[in-house]
């Protein structure tokens, strides 16, 4: 296996994520670049990153540098894939692909002019959960139609820029295209049309009151695809501080049986799925890989042969294309058909 040489970009949260997983995965985190130079160095000292900076070009430009991998808020995913391509860069980007379909044509049309290797982070979709439910649903364990229903409820999140129209664009462009690319693998079909309603439950919160437009946080979504399976979610991040009910558990019935558990959940080592089978029902245990370290050792596999990544520009546009299909059903107050 070859050790490919990382310039992580972003060093939050996700950020932390991608350097303690490539470490994982075997590969060296040259370099950390952040505009926070103190948040930087602090997660390049933890991790023995032996360089930081706080200009993402100054951290691709290095020769040694291979892979790019970024974790920036949204609106820098295009600029940032660009220049890394254009320097003959491989890509790695955290979901959602762009914040526009023009955006992430833009993007494919710069890696595909640079010959390199582009992949997008929907690591939750490596769980054994979703494999074990896509199994499942191949074996006609449930029958057909499938209803698989999702929850997500959260207080307005510590990222305030995740609640800015114009910035992440809220939950259901961020977080709603896990459950997205979820239901598209284990039903093994694609969106057909789209209906939701929703709006901001939030907007009278003083921490977020100085965007200019706040992206909406609620909704209930149903998705129909061509199988004739049905998505449906609840999703909200507008909940009152340390509000104490959650979303309930992912669920997946059909005219014969259905299960229950947090299917693609990448928190706990163990999955835990409630299996009904007719009038039977058997507790399943499942073992949960490193999500993360999973998504990068599949990604650098891809490079080292010279393939396209498992998951790249297909797979994101999709997911932005249904995100964004959501929205319009929601403003427009219509059924929007893909």
């Amino acid at each position: 296996m070859k050790r490919f040489k990382i310039a992580v970009i972003g060093a939050g949260d996700m950020g932390r994520n991608h350097v303690r997983s490539w470490i994982a995965a075997g590969h060296h985190v040259v370099t950390l670049c952040d505009v926070d130079e103190e948040r930087s160095i602090a997660l390049a000292h933890e991790f023995n990153v032996p360089n930081f900076v706080k200009d993402y070009k100054e951290a691709i430009n290095d020769p040694q540098i291979e892979i790019v991998s970024i974790c920036l808020p949204l609106v820098f995913h295009a600029p940032v894939t660009i220049y890394a391509a254009q320097q003959g860069k491989h890509v790695f980007c955290e979901k959602p692909l762009a914040s526009s379909a023009q955006a992430a044509m833009d993007m494919q049309a710069a890696v595909e002019k640079a010959g390199v290797q582009f992949g997008v982070g929907f690591q939750r979709n490596y769980s054994n959960g979703v494999e074990q439910v896509k199994q499942w649903v191949q074996e006609d364990r449930f029958g057909r139609p499938l209803v698989m229903n999702c929850d997500l409820l959260q207080e307005v999140r510590p990222k305030l820029a995740m609640h800015d129209r114009n910035g992440n664009q809220g939950p259901v462009v961020d977080a709603c295209c896990h459950a997205f690319m979820m239901w598209q693998t284990v039903f093994q079909s694609k969106p057909k049309m789209v209906y939701a309603r929703g709006g901001i439950m939030a907007h009278e919160r003083p921490e977020i009151a100085h965007f200019d437009q706040l992206a909406i946080d609620t909704a209930v979504i149903t998705v129909e695809y061509e199988s004739g399976d049905i998505g449906t979610m609840t999703v909200s991040w507008g909940l009152a501080k340390k509000f104490k009910l959650h979303g309930r558990a992912d669920r997946i019935i059909g005219p014969k049986g259905g299960a229950e558990g947090h299917f693609n959940n990448f928190g706990n080592k163990t999955l835990q799925i409630e299996l009904y089978d007719g009038e039977n029902k058997e507790t399943v245990e499942l073992p949960q890989p490193d999500l993360f370290k999973v998504q990068f050792q599949r990604f650098a596999a891809a490079v080292e042969e010279g393939r396209p990544a498992p998951v790249g520009f297909t797979q994101g546009r999709d997911m932005l294309k249904l995100s964004h299909a959501v929205l319009e059903s929601i403003e427009t107050g219509k059924i929007v058909c893909l």
